[in-house]
């Protein structure tokens, strides 16, 4: 069993964290605190990186990286720019469900410019009634003589106000539940389509936002996979998409504990670094461990998708719960040592929390996973 990684991922990991804190991290903190969308051209960049496109084939203009180091450079990315990791990783979410089931047609149209970054992509499935249960989407489109008419609304979706391009999941059969779904690709410049941005607590970089489609029209190519397949679509990517939230939340826990680790050997009180007390010493230790168990058990679950083992779902739950949940403890126990100054935007760990914290919801909330994690041993569902 082998636990470091091997030449190219360590050469690949160490450019793009070079890339980061030279170029990015000092953007950071004035972009969120104006709420400013991540920089067109830092996006642009990650694809020199392996960031945009990483997972799908080089045949389709991808790199063919392994989930374990797409994984790594995502983790990369958290460290420093949340918002940044957010917007990239949503973008290739939408590509893959493209690359996947789009025609020819399609994919040579859009496919290009999402993975050089010159279009953003949204993936469009949440709605203001339909969260965890997403099979019962509402959105509808009715067939026309030529293609789709749209209606419905779709809510909480990454990159919505500022996206060129997105796949959105709509009912277009009566059936109701997952067989009645198809996935459509849209332009945001298609009439009758629009937007609105929501505030939110954190990664105020990555607009998060509400889609309207009011008689939206596409055309008949536009539709994504087989006709009433487009659950199946995203199901299969969302599991993929847990694994990338794990990662991201290792990333801010691993940035997060080594603020804590910097700031307790530097500040003193009574004479003697706080560092040296034991309770924050007991603090430290929780905080590595909760790292080290989230690091672990995002390998595994990478490993399980690469090697396509039968686990691969549940450990991707595991994965996502565990370290969504351990990195809100450790930002929160980084926050903690740091004192009076943790609570202050003087330093980034109030930051670290904010942006962490919508992880343990993200991709289906922790209360899911646990449901998905149990019924995978117990063999019996809590849903149907």
């Amino acid at each position: 069993m082998e636990f470091s990684l091997d030449s190219f991922q360590v050469e690949l990991r160490d450019a793009l964290r070079r890339y980061l804190v030279t170029e990015v991290a000092p953007l950071v903190d004035r972009y969120e605190a104006q709420g400013t969308p991540v920089p067109r051209d830092v996006i642009r960049a990650m694809r020199e990186y392996g960031l945009l496109g990483g997972l799908l084939p080089e045949a389709q203009g991808g790199f063919g990286l392994s989930m374990v180091t797409y994984g790594t450079l995502i983790a990369e990315v958290a460290r420093v720019w949340p918002s940044l990791r957010s917007v990239t990783s949503t973008s290739n979410l939408a590509a893959s469900v493209l690359a996947d089931g789009g025609s020819e047609a399609l994919k040579d149209t859009y496919l290009p410019r999402i993975l050089q970054g010159d279009a953003i992509a949204s993936f469009a499935l949440s709605e203001p009634d339909i969260g965890s249960d997403a099979a019962n989407v509402q959105t509808r489109a009715d067939a026309t003589s030529d293609g789709w008419r749209v209606n419905g609304r779709k809510l909480y979706i990454s990159n919505g106000p500022f996206c060129d391009v997105g796949v959105v999941f709509v009912r277009t059969q009566d059936a109701q539940g997952r067989s009645g779904v198809s996935c459509l690709l849209f332009e945001s410049r298609t009439s009758g389509f629009s937007t609105t941005s929501l505030p939110k607590m954190g990664m105020h970089s990555c607009p998060l936002g509400e889609l309207l489609f009011d008689d939206v029209v596409l055309p008949a190519g536009n539709l994504v996979g087989e006709l009433g397949n487009g659950f199946a679509l995203a199901k299969k990517y969302l599991n993929i998409g847990r694994c990338v939230v794990a990662f991201s939340a290792l990333g801010i826990a691993e940035v997060a504990c080594e603020a804590a680790v910097k700031y307790a050997q530097e500040r003193v009180q009574f004479g003697k670094p706080i560092g040296s007390f034991q309770l924050v010493q007991q603090m430290i230790a929780d905080m590595m461990s909760m790292v080290e168990t989230s690091r672990l058990l995002c390998y595994r679950a990478a490993d399980a998708l690469d090697r396509k083992l039968p686990d691969s779902q549940m450990l991707c739950s595991m994965a996502k719960r565990h370290a969504t949940d351990s990195v809100l403890r450790v930002a929160e126990l980084s926050l903690q040592v740091h004192g009076g100054a943790g609570y202050t935007s003087l330093f980034p760990v109030e930051r670290y929390y904010r942006d962490a914290r919508h992880l343990s919801i993200a991709e289906g909330t922790n209360q899911i996973q646990a449901m998905l994690i149990a019924q995978s041993s117990l063999g019996l569902s809590a849903l149907r």
